[in-house]
């Protein structure tokens, strides 16, 4: 199966326990890193389309996904949060080379929370998902994602949006699944 406008009612129900699941998983890894808490919405299905990419979402990691589940997974911040996210990734010792520090921590953030959100759904198949070397995207990430998703054939995507009581941070886990799951 290639396109996930493909799937079934019961294989988009499973698709999306799952990445309810590891939206989870993926808000705990959140929250530890950054000292914040950190609760994840809903997550819900989306038709990809250029109206899909706003702008809001600048920055972003994106990974491909194989295994049992194959596609994309990409965690989309704002760029104003991108600042925000780099210093408490930083903390308070300024490197020398700030924006290649917060480039590097960045990409960190996004591999420990795509690899907790697809340790979890992993988990729950009872097989492996390997994910790619992350791709930050500074600019346009949102854009980005949608010109891979494009490439894939792929249409539509579960999206979970994540922030902290304060609005200060937000971020959106997104994953769209080229394969069916068996639960």
């Amino acid at each position: 199966m290639t396109d996930s406008t493909n799937h079934t009612d019961a294989e988009r129900e499973s698709l999306y326990e799952l990445t309810s699941l590891g939206a989870v998983h993926a808000a705990h890894a959140l929250s530890s890193i950054l000292g914040h808490e950190i609760a994840a919405c809903a997550p819900r299905i989306q038709q990809i389309d250029r109206e899909w990419a706003d702008s809001h979402w600048g920055t972003g990691v994106i990974f491909e996904v194989d295994g049992e589940l194959s596609g994309l997974v990409a965690i989309l911040l704002p760029t104003i949060h991108r600042k925000v996210l780099g210093a408490l990734l930083l903390g308070k010792d300024t490197p020398r080379d700030q924006e290649l520090a917060t480039r590097s921590a960045l990409r960190e953030l996004g591999n420990i929370v795509a690899s907790h959100t697809l340790s979890g759904i992993a988990d729950r198949l009872g097989t492996r998902i390997l994910l790619s070397v992350p791709t930050l995207v500074m600019e346009n990430a949102d854009v980005a994602f949608l010109d891979r998703l494009a490439e894939s054939g792929t249409a539509r995507c579960i999206e979970t949006e994540f922030s902290d009581a304060e609005g200060e941070i937000h971020a959106r886990l997104v994953f769209a699944a080229q394969t069916k799951p068996e639960l």
